[in-house]
């Protein structure tokens, strides 16, 4: 396969991921039960909690341990993950974290952190030099020799550090004592840490308290941020609308990108969204994309159309023009705590780096093909034993702010004609995604945005 077909292909399967998990936490349809729909996804509908993770933060975790496994195990992460081989996932990984998460805020732009870990126990050997080396080159990811077994507390407290420092402090732990047993060999990490500036920041002055409608009817008194008529990039599909709010791309932009978006006014030089370039870029092009549907029930129903391909989702993005759009956008502040990961991509057809019998992760520690007694025993096999992910986003007027962390564990006059009106008062859905390459590096689900 050639690099640039590898590399659309890496960036496709990414995409899928982003938009499978979407679904899967979308809550089900109103009326519907909760059958065949997601028990993570089912609970949070029932108490009109709120949803959010990290698609590149889960897709650079399970990538990170394709990089050990081998046979079986590695061709269903790989055809999980729809990457073509290890090697072209490691260098989908790499251009990722060099060019898409790399921080620009001392530009003027996003502010984004991204790192991993990889914790290994002392009595597993080390890590291999090839494992080592993928890890720190690909996922920005450091090696680190604990003892799970001797020093449980020291462990979980280092782990959970560096989860605070990669996070910027906006989720301060992980995993705990409970999570480490006799059988943990090996914790892999990663972080993603993002917060960006409307290009356009909403007036304070013009929030004001409104009515959100759940999907079980109630109301909520939310604050919403309102504003005047402004030229934005939207789309008006069958059913729902998407809107686009971008943010301050920094120094390293192209000249067009320093200019800010007026109320009311066109930006010069603005095309038309069209999908993703795979193309090395100087700069990043951060924005948020909001989906409503139509009806105030509607959001089940919307998920499945937005989530069926990544070429569907990017059709949605080459429709969408520049019109006057007045909105009015609840603030919001989620925390999300993704325990039942595991099981979640167990449903989702990832099984294999579960399984204590059948896992083959024999790429990572040193030693894992070794005869280890007279007898011809080998060594005990090594198995993803717990997936944690936890999620923070934080939407206001000035802009966003989120992180994510997941874990494995190895064991004045008229309006204009074309006027848009988004007004976000009932569930919706987000991603924020950087449109040069297009990498969704959050995503979520608002029931309420009280909760």
């Amino acid at each position: 396969m050639a690099a640039a077909d590898a590399a659309i292909a890496a960036r496709d399967g990414q995409t899928a991921l982003a938009l499978r998990l979407a679904k899967h936490l979308a809550p089900p349809p109103p009326g519907g039960g909760g059958a065949g729909y997601s028990a993570t996804a089912s609970a949070a509908a029932a108490n009109n909690n709120n949803v959010a993770f990290s698609p590149v933060s889960v897709h650079a975790a399970l990538a990170l341990t394709a990089a050990g496994a081998r046979g079986a195990t590695l061709a269903q992460l790989l055809a999980f993950l729809g990457a073509p081989s290890a090697e072209e996932l490691a260098d989908f990984g790499r251009r990722v974290a060099d060019r898409v998460l790399a921080d620009r805020s001392d530009a003027g732009g996003p502010r984004v952190l991204f790192g991993g870990g990889v914790w290994v126990d002392a009595a597993r050997g080390g890590l291999t030099e090839a494992f080592r080396d993928v890890a720190a080159e690909a996922y920005k990811s450091e090696a680190r020799t604990v003892s799970f077994t001797e020093e449980p507390e020291a462990a979980v407290e280092m782990i959970n550090s560096w989860v605070k420092k990669a996070t910027d402090n906006l989720i301060n732990s992980i995993i705990s004592t409970g999570d480490i047993d006799a059988n943990t060999d090996l914790v892999l990490a990663n972080a993603v840490y993002f917060k960006g500036a409307w290009l356009e920041p909403f007036n304070p002055y013009a929030t004001n308290w409104g009515t959100f409608h759940r999907l079980d009817g109630g109301l909520a008194e939310a604050e919403f941020m309102r504003s005047g008529i402004w030229s934005l990039d939207v789309a008006c599909m069958d059913g729902f609308k998407v809107l686009k709010l971008p943010y301050e791309r920094g120094a390293a932009g192209t000249g067009s990108c320093q200019l800010k978006r007026r109320r009311g006014q066109q930006v010069a030089g603005k095309s038309k969204a069209t999908a993703p370039s795979t193309e090395a870029n100087e700069g990043t092009q951060y924005s948020m994309l909001f989906f409503l549907p139509d009806a105030r029930d509607g959001l089940s129903t919307m998920v499945d159309l937005v989530t069926a391909s990544p070429s569907f989702l990017y059709g949605i993005l080459a429709e969408m023009k520049e019109r006057p759009v007045v909105m009015e956008l609840p603030k919001f502040a989620i925390t999300f705590s993704w325990g039942d990961l595991k099981g979640d991509l167990r449903r989702l057809g990832l099984s294999l780096p579960f399984s204590p019998e059948a896992a083959d992760l024999r790429g990572m520690c040193k030693g894992d093909d070794e005869v280890v007694d007279g007898a011809g025993a080998a060594r005990r096999p090594t198995f993803l034993s717990k997936v944690a992910h936890t999620a923070v986003v934080k939407v206001n007027e000035v802009g966003t702010e989120a992180a994510a962390v997941t874990v494995h564990l190895r064991g004045g006059g008229g309006p204009p004609p074309d006027l848009v009106e988004f007004n976000a008062d009932h569930p919706f859905t987000f991603f924020i995604m950087e449109e040069r390459s297009g990498v969704i590096v959050f995503a979520g689900h608002v029931l309420d945005p009280t909760k």
